[in-house]
């Protein structure tokens, strides 16, 4: 991290002289605002910190992204970013802080013992307090640059762990979470916000999720066309925008820790939201023939593949896709996936919990992601800033357009 840093400030110093540059690092995913925590700077020499001038670096060079994990951390994210337009907000419910939200009034049955499916005896929904999603939409009314985060799904979350058994157990906790995920997802959408997914071994109920929305969509759509005489919908630009409106601006997968192949589903996934004529009336992927390709030369690297719009961005982190990454199995197929994402969809995250480390962190994800797919750092922390500043770009970031280009 220290020399990742260190190279990008020099060239940053460069540019900036130059006038060409004034954008850093984009952080697209961190907790700072939680003020605990010190991993990265504590470790970095007096020295270096004067040489670097670490604390304008933090504040002056670092597009940032603060996100809350319950209720009861948003107002505190919201005054963090408050102190500097470089820095952004969002709020959620992680995954992990679902026992924040839950109701306190809530049982199952009258017995003694659970029913064989604790699920069927009471709309699980009832096991949560839900005035936090009025709220959030109250935040996100009154916040234009508010974006939605961290949301998503983890199996290893501690509250599916010790749910209830009376109450269902890990099954009716799995269940609230995806109901919790949706639910924002759908919120982000209504406000054309960008989101930040955590998604550990869940990527089956994640796909789900996205999928149910989309079938939805096409319900919809169904029954406009019988209603105005058969319209398809498939073919309707009306029907196109309903489809894209129900998904967020952007999601990025936050420090990522699928596969190459989930990599590659989700943006498969991506082709059929933008491209609705490829689904079927099921909400299934029509087939196509396959080419013959035999003899010929691709046209162009996948990985650096371009398209006319990006929904799904993937981020990764230092501290959680390699520190954390401890065997030989994981580390392997981390970096393969890695390796898999186009450059255009690439984040970096700090995924820190204070201020001084944003910096340092984020230039720790950069350092790390350039050593596995093999390329300059310089180039690779250009790419990084433009697609940071292109995923936080639906809520208004217009002082950054130069560097977008």
């Amino acid at each position: 991290p220290e020399e990742a840093l260190r190279k990008i400030t020099l060239e940053n110093n460069q540019s900036t002289s130059e006038g060409i540059r004034n954008v850093l690092l984009v952080d697209t995913h961190g907790h700072p605002h939680l003020n605990r925590d010190i991993q990265y700077s504590n470790h970095f020499s007096d020295e270096a910190k004067k040489e670097l001038n670490i604390k304008s670096t933090i504040q002056q060079g670092v597009v940032s992204l603060t996100c809350a994990v319950s209720p009861l951390d948003w107002d505190s994210a919201l005054q963090y970013a408050s102190q500097s337009s470089w820095i952004l907000p969002a709020l959620g419910v992680h995954p992990w802080y679902l026992g924040d939200i839950l109701s306190n009034t809530t049982t199952i049955t009258n017995g003694t013992d659970p029913p064989e499916n604790a699920t069927d005896a009471v709309d699980i929904k009832k096991y949560l307090n839900w005035e936090w999603l009025d709220t959030l939409e109250t935040h996100l009314a009154q916040h234009p640059h508010l974006l939605v985060g961290e949301i998503g799904l983890c199996k290893m979350a501690k509250f599916v762990r010790e749910f209830p058994s009376e109450k269902g157990g890990k099954t009716t906790a799995l269940q609230l979470q995806k109901r919790v995920f949706r639910k924002q997802l759908e919120l982000a959408a209504k406000w054309s916000r960008p989101v930040s997914v955590h998604c550990v071994n869940m990527h089956g109920s994640f796909m789900e999720v996205l999928r149910d929305v989309l079938r939805d969509v096409l319900s919809d759509a169904k029954r406009s066309a019988e209603a105005s005489g058969g319209m398809k919908g498939g073919d309707d630009a009306a029907y196109r925008c309903a489809l894209r409106r129900a998904f967020p601006p952007a999601i990025a997968m936050h420090s990522f820790t699928g596969t190459a192949h989930h990599a590659k589903e989700i943006l498969e996934f991506e082709k059929e939201l933008l491209h609705p004529e490829s689904v079927d009336d099921g909400g299934r992927k029509r087939r196509k023939p396959k080419l013959q390709t035999k003899g010929m030369e691709p046209q162009s690297d996948e990985r650096n593949a371009e398209v006319d719009e990006v929904i799904f961005y993937f981020g990764f982190s230092h501290v959680i896709n390699h520190l954390m990454c401890t065997s030989e199995k994981a580390r392997r197929k981390g970096m393969e996936a890695v390796r898999s994402i186009p450059s255009n969809r690439l984040l970096i995250e700090s995924d820190v919990h204070a201020q001084e480390d944003v910096a340092l962190g984020t230039a720790g994800a950069l350092a790390f992601v350039a050593q596995v797919r093999e390329e300059p750092i310089e180039k690779l922390s250009d790419d990084c800033v433009k697609n940071g500043l292109k995923f936080l770009d639906s809520v208004g970031l217009q002082l950054f357009d130069q560097q977008k280009q």
